[in-house]
């Protein structure tokens, strides 16, 4: 609603721009909304609210889920988890990695990488498949702990748990990585107890006080065909 300073001075209001707005601040709950609800919620026609929810999406501003829902993304998560990934990476010595499923992909989000000269570097950015890798195996619901023993790259270990929102939907995975010379198959699996345990926190972290009563309807929901994942071998 626009405050009585605005309504008070002399400027026009764009009406693409006015109705955006009051779609964002429909969005800003943290349950998804369809096309037609937030027509009715703002009063315009479901083919224009369609369009602009679509111009949002595409600047990334929105996003939209399988279910043709929108919402804001969960840019706290980032913020969220900048300390535990940091915490993680000081208790394990390994390079700790935060993925966002977007546009079918893992999209590297935030990272915590040693000071030691050898380990593994993870660009801000860079998007890895949803078929390969220790995350592929929890974003499918496969098994809830993933582990990598030079399967996506040689030389590379893994372990990653999935992050799951207030729906039950995996949203993103936590990432330990670190080098096959300075990372043994016990202490990798060792990680990965503890991966989950931090993935396990970000999710309540996210999903809020109704999280739990959410998923219970929709959990195991994932984003990719499902995979074999088994322990490593010690």
């Amino acid at each position: 609603m626009a405050s009585s300073t605005f309504r008070s001075s002399t400027f026009r209001v764009v009406p693409a721009v006015d109705k955006a707005a009051r779609l964002l601040a429909e969005l800003s709950t943290p349950e998804p909304l369809g096309v037609s609800e937030l027509a009715r919620r703002i009063g315009a026609s479901k083919g224009t609210v369609r369009d602009i929810l679509m111009t949002l999406t595409m600047h990334g501003l929105i996003e939209r889920d399988e279910d043709a829902r929108f919402r804001i993304p969960s840019r706290d998560l980032v913020s969220l988890a900048g300390p535990r990934l940091t915490a993680l990476m000081n208790e394990t010595g390994q390079t700790v990695i935060l993925g966002v499923v977007r546009d079918g992909r893992l999209e590297i989000a935030a990272r915590s990488e040693p000071a030691s000269d050898l380990h593994v570097t993870a660009p801000l950015g860079r998007r890895l498949p949803l078929d390969a890798g220790a995350h592929a195996k929890v974003l499918s619901g496969a098994e809830p702990i993933g582990y990598d023993d030079e399967e996506y790259l040689p030389g590379v270990r893994a372990t990653a748990a999935p992050i799951v929102d207030a729906r039950g939907h995996y949203v993103a995975a936590l990432l330990v990585v670190g080098l096959k010379d300075s990372l043994d198959l016990r202490t990798l699996r060792r990680i990965g107890e503890r991966c989950a345990q931090v993935a396990s926190e970000l999710s309540r972290s996210i999903q809020g006080p109704d999280g739990q009563r959410a998923r219970s309807g929709s959990a195991g929901r994932a984003s990719v065909p499902t995979m074999h994942a088994a322990q490593p071998r010690a």
